[in-house]
């Protein structure tokens, strides 16, 4: 029970920065799919 609570909190604490980083990540790929797909219509 208790190292349960302690990943969650670890998770929650110590990974919050995860998020934003995913989230940079994300808009990256997105870009480049769409730049990668913009030159093959040219």
């Amino acid at each position: 029970m208790n190292r349960s609570y302690g990943w969650m909190n670890g998770w929650m604490g110590g990974g919050m920065w995860f998020w934003p980083v995913l989230g940079v990540l994300v808009v990256v790929l997105l870009i480049v799919v769409i730049k990668k797909l913009s030159n093959k219509k040219q």
